[in-house]
């Protein structure tokens, strides 16, 4: 594990760190993604999970990365999570329920796929 000094404490910043060995992996731009997510999305970071995600529409033929504002949505799009059981760390914190929640394996070049709210979290329990 790595730290960096910081006005004289030490913080951990191994999240970090995974978030950019991951977009470099990817070939993907984190900082704009970052920024996108910031302005028109929603950002959650802790020391143990870093999650990029905003509200989508399933009905639509645009990509979910490339939708943005859209109105009356029925899906959370995760565009990055990284860390240990990120999903349900998101299920705890979205600001509010959607019918479904969907992601895509960027490193098993999946395509994305949505599942039901309900079913995430009957297997939660």
């Amino acid at each position: 594990m790595e730290s960096c000094r910081i006005g004289g404490e030490y913080i951990d910043m191994n999240i970090l760190m995974r978030v950019e060995n991951f977009y470099k992996e990817c070939g993907l731009d984190m900082f704009k993604d970052i920024s996108a997510y910031m302005g028109y999305g929603y950002v959650h970071k802790t020391p143990e999970s870093f999650i990029l995600a905003k509200t989508v529409r399933t009905d639509l033929d645009t990509h979910p990365a490339d939708q943005w504002g859209v109105t009356g949505p029925n899906a959370w799009y995760v565009h990055t999570a990284v860390g240990d059981d990120w999903i349900m760390d998101w299920v705890d914190l979205m600001p509010f329920p959607l019918q479904k929640v969907g992601w895509m394996r960027h490193l098993k070049n999946r395509p994305v796929k949505f599942y039901d709210l309900e079913t995430i979290l009957r297997r939660r329990k």
